[in-house]
Parts: structure tokens; C-alpha cells; sequence
């Protein structure tokens, strides 16, 4: 199962992948499923693993996010 984190812009999604990045949790940007874009720009981040940390460490760089969704469709 993945866990999909959208965004409100790309250049949030940029930001919040370069923090994960920096901090080794693996991430990346894609085209967020219509399922799921309800109104946001449409580019969300991608984790193959449980999300919890990442969305810490966003709430803790300042990095909002509109959603986090588990995704089994991919």
C-alpha cells in the first residue's frame, strides 16, 4: 500500500519532497488521481511506506498539505 500526500501547489509538493529528501525518507512527485485532487493543483507526493514521520516532519518545516490518502489501486 502507498500513501499519497497532496498539495495545494507544485511548489509545496517540490519542497516537502526536497525535506523528505534531505531527511531519508524516500518520496515522489506525481500527478495526484482524479480521486483524489478535489480542487488542489494536482501533483501530490508518493510514499511506499507508513507516512506518519513525513507528516511530521511537514508540520514541523511548515509545509501544508491538503490531504493523505492510502492508496491500493497502484
Amino acid at each position: 500500500m502507498q500513501n499519497i500526500i497532496t498539495f495545494a501547489s507544485m511548489t509545496a509538493a517540490m519542497r516537502a519532497r526536497e525535506l523528505l529528501r534531505r531527511n531519508r525518507i524516500p518520496a515522489r512527485m506525481t500527478r495526484t488521481p482524479a480521486k483524489y485532487r478535489r480542487g488542489s493543483c494536482g501533483y501530490s507526493l508518493v510514499l511506499e511506506r507508513d507516512a506518519d514521520a513525513a507528516l511530521k516532519l511537514l508540520r514541523q518545516s511548515d509545509i501544508r498539505y491538503r490531504g493523505v490518502f492510502a492508496d491500493d489501486d497502484r
